[in-house]
């Protein structure tokens, strides 16, 4: 079972439908329900536990879900893919921050209707995780 901290935004609160509906517009993507459901209640914040084993060896750990508030803009779902576009493969989507600077995104490459979970590193690029969102979640270790 995963549990959630606040950490990314001030005065968390549920994200609107509204606010949901926008980030899926600008990024042209149909979120994952069950991403939807987790991260409307607790955008921003950090799972316990939050580690994750990465298939080549290593390991790192996730820091915050994104969110869908306009402030901190860094970790905003939509504002935190500008600076990635140049490295990005289309269809490549960040939803959470791992404790080093990389991301935990949404591959929509194979699918736009039931996106796999890939870690995206600066040194190693795309690193295939998990079938889905809910797989990812249980992967969680502490």
């Amino acid at each position: 079972m995963v549990n959630w901290v606040d950490e990314a935004i001030d005065d968390p609160r549920p994200a609107s439908d509204e606010a949901v509906r926008q980030a899926e517009d600008e990024l042209e993507v149909k979120l994952p329900a069950e991403f939807v459901a987790v991260a409307r209640i607790h955008q921003g914040a950090a799972p316990v536990p939050a580690g994750v084993d990465l298939p080549n060896g290593f390991g790192t750990a996730v820091d915050h879900l994104l969110h869908f508030e306009d402030s901190p803009f860094t970790s905003n779902i939509v504002a935190a893919i500008f600076p990635l576009l140049d490295v990005l493969d289309e269809g490549i989507i960040p939803f959470a921050a791992d404790v080093g600077g990389d991301f935990f995104c949404f591959d929509y490459r194979a699918s736009n209707d039931d996106p796999s979970v890939v870690f995206w590193s600066v040194d190693w690029g795309v690193v295939p995780l998990a079938p889905d969102f809910a797989a990812f979640l249980a992967m969680l270790r502490p």
